[in-house]
């Protein structure tokens, strides 16, 4: 079996970029909702369309956008998107997506 290629550092980036907004995106799905209106039991199920599938899902599209050789847009995309992580990490932020 070959070796795996090696990555370059914007591959890294981009890597350890997605994994943050996957590890974030999890825990806030894990937090409950606080929303005194609501049994229990739906305070802890996880909506259909949860945040982490939303930030895959939008991940991989903007991906899908962008070409491998586009060395500035990619630097560009992994700016935005460590701006939105720490949005996405501040303490009054619980939900990724859209509206439940």
């Amino acid at each position: 079996m070959a070796p795996a290629a090696r990555l370059s550092g914007l591959q890294k980036d981009v890597l350890a970029l997605y994994r943050s907004i996957l590890r974030e995106t999890i825990r806030k799905d894990r937090k409950p909702a606080v929303d005194i209106h609501l049994p229990l039991n739906q305070l802890f199920s996880s909506s259909s369309k949860s945040s982490t599938s939303f930030a895959r899902d939008k991940f991989r599209e903007e991906a899908s956008l962008v070409k491998r050789s586009d060395f500035k847009t990619i630097e560009y995309k992994i700016r935005k998107g460590q701006k939105q992580l720490k949005l996405l990490q501040m303490p009054g932020v619980d939900l990724v997506g859209g509206a439940k």
